[in-house]
């Protein structure tokens, strides 16, 4: 099939991209590398398969190519030190998704969105079907959440209204080597390249709370097997990730042992970095249901995740 991969040299996007073409298909990928770089795609562009397309997504206007599958993985995400603001977020999120929507309408194209599992919040059984909580508005941390809220509430709608073939799906903390070692990569990257430094790794609370982190590729696997149940899948919101729980705390520390000099690790109250914003206490991913419609397996550990990232950060240095 002809697909196209916005965000193709971002973390889910490049392996996403590798496996398309492992499995024969034309990809175009889309991006403008403000968060992706192009080593990401390093196996992807020696393929004669793979055209990459430096631009922003909402130039795609301007490419006429059909395609059959569209996979949106590009987005504004959280930035803590001021460089994005959050209305930005709300804004930009919401109208790459609107395009992109409307081209798939018109090109009878089938769209799959990557969601969040930040739409979650302090949900205790994360189901696809849980009704949904935020917090205050006055709080900016929100609009990362809201916009793939709002983008996904749009979708949904045209598939209901307008016939749109769709699948939202909704990402559990995932990394790899290739993911970003700054905030916007998650705290596993962001604490293995503190520690590859020596620098202190900050934890925000007691570090008790827990989170699911999988292997990108397990998730990308999940992506591309939906091209194998379009009837199963089309309207449907599936998580992906790994129902394995460890805590904040314990990566940091396993980090650590991963490196000669040991980082020390500073506790600082959540509220004193974001305010009145509550922190999640627990995060997994339920799986439940992308178990029965995709026959959905994780293949890598947490552990393993860690290993890879923290020994290519040693071999690089």
């Amino acid at each position: 099939m002809n697909v196209l991969v916005t965000g193709a040299a971002g973390l889910i996007g490049s392996h996403t991209t590798d496996l398309l073409l492992q499995n024969g298909h034309m990809v175009d990928g889309i991006d403008d590398l403000s968060y992706g770089t192009l080593d990401n795609l390093s196996d992807a562009i020696k393929n004669k398969n793979f055209k990459f397309i430096h631009d922003k997504v909402e130039n795609i206007k301007n490419y006429k190519t059909k395609y059959d599958i569209i996979y949106h993985f590009a987005s504004l995400k959280k930035a803590w030190d001021g460089s994005v603001l959050s209305a930005d977020i709300l804004d930009t999120n919401y109208h790459m998704t609107k395009i992109l929507v409307q081209r798939c309408l018109q090109h009878k194209t089938k769209f799959i969105f990557a969601s969040t599992s930040d739409i979650y919040g302090n949900s205790k059984t994360f189901c696809e079907d849980d009704n949904i909580t935020m917090g205050a508005a006055t709080n900016i941390r929100y609009s990362y959440a809201l916009s793939k809220w709002h983008s996904e509430q749009y979708i949904l709608n045209t598939f209901q209204q307008q016939g749109l073939e769709c699948t939202v799906i909704r990402i559990f903390g995932c990394a790899s080597k290739r993911s970003s070692k700054t905030w916007s990569g998650g705290h596993v990257p962001l604490f293995a390249k503190l520690a590859s430094e020596g620098k202190d790794i900050i934890i925000h609370g007691d570090g008790m709370q827990t989170r699911s982190i999988s292997h990108a590729n397990d998730i990308a696997t999940g992506f591309v097997s939906i091209l194998n149940y379009p009837k199963e899948t089309n309207g449907e919101i599936i998580n992906l990730g790994t129902n394995e729980q460890t805590t904040v705390k314990y990566i940091a520390e396993l980090i650590n042992t991963y490196f000669e000099k040991q980082s020390k690790i500073v506790y600082v109250p959540t509220e004193k970095v974001f305010g009145n914003y509550q922190e999640i206490l627990v995060r997994f991913a339920n799986i439940n249901k992308a178990k029965k419609i995709l026959n959905y397996k994780i293949k890598n550990s947490t552990n393993f995740v860690v290993q890879e990232i923290c020994l290519d950060l040693k071999f690089k240095k």
